[in-house]
């Protein structure tokens, strides 16, 4: 009886390979199918939720260049940003914001442009581009965003701060 079921064993490793691998093949383009929603089947959000996006992710950028520590912008940004980057990477990345000492929070309260059309990208990303300017600053933002979930999380970061 036991001879009888080694026997077997082989035969059911060679079958379970094969459709184990398309299970698992499925099993991820299901996840990627749901991981990147069809861009036409998301909304773009009103101005005021826009307005709330561009200013909590600036604030929050703010805080990190201020402190040093980019923990909280990394824990408050999507998934997709948390697998592509670490708080290192990003404390390094924007030394020159603490180094200078472009700090805007007097700006972030301010009158806020958008300089393009609010969009939602070929990857499902909500990208919202414009400006905050006062008599002393200019920030530039370039942002993405992708939902996790239903909230819009934080997926790209492009800012340009000048003292004027």
């Amino acid at each position: 009886m036991t001879r009888m079921f080694a026997d077997r064993t082989p035969v059911f490793r060679c079958f379970g390979r094969p459709f184990g691998g398309v299970g698992v093949f499925i099993s991820v383009l299901m996840l990627a199918a749901a991981w990147l929603t069809p861009a036409h089947a998301i909304q773009i959000p009103s101005d005021n939720e826009q307005d709330v996006l561009v200013r909590t992710a600036l604030m929050t950028f703010n805080d990190a260049n201020m402190t040093g520590n980019y923990a909280v912008l990394l824990a408050k940004a999507s998934r997709q940003f948390q697998t592509q980057i670490t708080a290192d990477k990003l404390a390094s990345a924007f030394e020159p914001f603490r180094a200078n000492e472009l700090f805007f929070e007097s700006v972030v309260d301010a009158h806020r442009d958008a300089s393009e059309k609010p969009m939602i990208d070929s990857e499902g990303a909500l990208v919202l581009v414009g400006v905050f300017k006062t008599d002393d600053m200019q920030v530039k933002y370039r942002l993405r965003f992708v939902q996790n979930g239903k909230m819009w999380k934080l997926l790209g970061i492009n800012v340009d701060a000048r003292k004027l």
